[in-house]
Parts: C-alpha cells; sequence; structure tokens
C-alpha cells in the first residue's frame, strides 16, 4: 500500500510536468508548419499551434474509431492535407458521433486549417490490432507510419488536430477535440488514501500483536490452587 501511494505521487508529478509542457507550448505563437519543417525530435514540438494550407483529399479519409466526447461514442474523421512543401499532413478533423451523424465535408478547394501538433501513436502491450490491408478505412489510433502506406509522396510524421479550417463550414460536425483538461487528477487524494490505509494497517497489526502477547502470558500463568 504504501508502494501504491508513491505511485500515485510519481503520477502526480508526471501530471503536472505534462500540464506545464502543454501549456507553455499551446501559449505560444501560431507558427506556419512550413517554417517549422519536418521535426528531428516530434516529442519537441507537440502540442505547439501551427497553420498549414493545402488542400483535402477525401477519397482517402479514413476514421479513427472507439473514440468518446462529452460521454458520446463515436469517431474522429481524419483526412489527409497534400500540401506544397511538406506531401501530405494528415489532420483530424474533429469527432463524429455514431448516433446517425454524418461528417460534413470541407469546402472544395484550397484549405487552411490551424491545429496542435500531436504525437505518431503506437499499439500498446494490450491494444487492438490495426489492419494493414491499404484499402483499410478504420483505425484503432493516429498511426502515421501505417496511415503513410495508403498515400503516395512524403507524410509529415505528425498529424494536426485541428481546432480552425477556413474557409470553415459552420456544421456540427465533425466536432474539434478538445483541449485536454490540465488538472491534477486524483492522484493526490489516491495517494493520501493509501498512506492512511497502510498506518492504519501498521497500527491494527500492533493492536493485534499486544493482544496476542497479552493472552499468551496470562495462559502462561500458574493457576492457585
Amino acid at each position: 500500500m504504501v508502494n501504491l501511494g508513491v505511485w500515485q505521487l510519481h503520477r502526480l508529478d508526471s501530471k503536472r510536468e505534462f500540464n506545464a509542457l502543454v501549456t507553455e507550448r499551446s501559449a505560444e505563437p501560431v507558427s506556419e508548419l512550413g517554417r517549422i519543417g519536418v521535426p528531428a525530435d516530434p516529442a519537441a514540438v507537440e502540442w505547439l499551434r501551427v497553420s498549414v494550407d493545402g488542400t483535402y483529399d477525401l477519397s482517402r479519409a479514413v476514421r479513427v474509431v472507439n473514440r468518446s466526447q462529452d460521454g458520446t461514442a463515436g469517431y474522429n474523421e481524419v483526412v489527409p492535407l497534400r500540401t506544397d512543401t511538406l506531401g501530405w499532413v494528415i489532420v483530424n478533423r474533429g469527432f463524429v458521433p455514431l448516433s446517425g451523424a454524418n461528417p460534413t465535408p470541407p469546402a472544395t478547394g484550397a484549405i487552411g486549417v490551424v491545429g496542435y501538433l500531436r504525437l505518431s501513436q503506437k499499439r500498446g502491450a494490450l491494444g487492438a490490432v490495426d489492419s494493414t490491408d491499404t484499402a483499410n478505412k478504420d483505425f484503432q489510433r493516429f498511426d502515421i507510419p501505417l496511415m503513410a502506406r495508403q498515400l503516395d509522396g512524403p507524410v509529415f510524421p505528425m498529424y494536426l488536430q485541428m481546432f480552425k479550417e477556413s474557409p470553415s463550414t459552420n456544421a456540427p460536425w465533425p466536432d474539434p477535440v478538445p483541449f485536454p483538461e490540465l488538472d491534477e487528477g486524483p492522484h493526490l487524494s489516491y495517494a493520501i488514501q493509501w498512506f492512511f490505509f497502510s498506518a492504519v494497517a501498521a497500527v491494527a497489526w500492533v493492536v493485534v500483536v499486544r493482544r496476542k502477547w497479552h493472552a499468551g502470558a496470562v495462559s502462561a500463568d500458574p493457576t492457585p490452587a
């Protein structure tokens, strides 16, 4: 239980570091993606706000499934954006619920997209396996190398989590994925609970041992005739 309490404190530290990093980077002015270029270390630019111009290829749109937003099940609509200098940039246009809603296609022609740079995602030890079929339209995660197999030419190694599109369709779906909540979560309260349980267990152990010792001492005393 002590180890679980320490683990929760480590998680709290990690959450605070994440919050500080996201707050700092998302506060930077919007930069043109072309000026940033292909990063040598994608993790060093995640959560920066960038803009990029290009043309969507709706025929190659795919979905990242098993997503939820505001308690509603759905998927993320993902469309590749063809640019003049960076090749393809994969754009997460946002969330679409499963309840019969259809995403509104973006305006045709040149499009300006503003969003957050996000890292490519990898399958965990127990994660669902994505199909390697180049005709696959449903993905479990934003696996950029796997999505890139369906595109010709270079693909930017990160995806763009869109929050603004110009010209805008002003449609309800897809709904841009919200910015992450930068709270500290319940880790501190969980740590306190585990340390409290540890203290209770230690005190209870001492009480039980003392009672056992006392009972043993009493039973060992000779009974007077």
